[in-house]
């Protein structure tokens, strides 16, 4: 599969960093690459989305509507920090009053999966969440034949909500949509440690 032939390696701010990936916001120049991964049915049925492909014509429209951040969503890149490299995206949408919202994410390189690197990135979105928006509880809906992706929520400490019995359908079988949420107090924020200062620089009177 081709990684790198259409990707840029850029220097762009990353606004949050773990240990191997960063998120950072969206550019233009993503968006042949975001449509290539959406021509891999493997990875949309694996995002929630069994059979679903999207044109460059069509990621360009959904660039447009979703690349800036609004009260209620937002939408990053996953950047992989030893090259810069766009490998995937995630964010936050119906981020509702009551502080509360659904995280998606996914790694779109096919060379790149299963390396942890969709676990350090969804635990960044989850801080960004938890910490600058303020959230009480994170939720995410999976497909239940995606047991990866339910092990790594689990891992990082989504617990089970509920099911919508037998509402996703892949291959003429029935499975469950699994619910899943994280509160804020079950997450301990690692790599946004550093913006805790925030607060108690502004306790200090001028």
């Amino acid at each position: 599969m081709p990684a790198d032939r259409d990707q840029p390696q850029d220097d762009r701010p990353i606004l949050i960093g773990g240990h191997s990936v960063g998120l950072a916001l969206m550019r233009k120049e993503d968006v042949p690459t975001i449509a290539r991964w959406h021509q891999d049915l493997e990875f949309t049925a694996n995002i929630g989305s069994p059979g679903e492909a999207h044109s460059l014509e069509m990621r360009q429209e959904i660039y447009e509507k979703n690349s800036r951040m609004r009260p209620d969503s937002v939408e990053l890149a996953v950047i992989l920090l030893s090259t810069g490299q766009l490998i995937g995206f995630g964010g936050l949408f119906d981020i509702s009053r009551a502080m509360t919202a659904t995280l998606f994410v996914g790694i779109g390189e096919r060379g790149l999966r299963s390396k942890g690197f969709g676990t350090e990135a969804t635990r960044l979105i989850c801080e960004y969440g938890f910490f600058f928006r303020s959230l009480y509880s994170i939720k995410v809906e999976v497909n239940g034949y995606n047991r990866r992706a339910i092990r790594v929520y689990e891992r990082l400490g989504f617990k089970l909500i509920g099911r919508a019995r037998g509402a996703v359908m892949l291959n003429g079988s029935r499975h469950d949509q699994v619910l899943m949420d994280l509160l804020r107090q079950e997450l301990k924020l690692e790599h946004v440690a550093r913006f805790e200062n925030l607060e108690r620089l502004s306790d200090v009177s001028p």
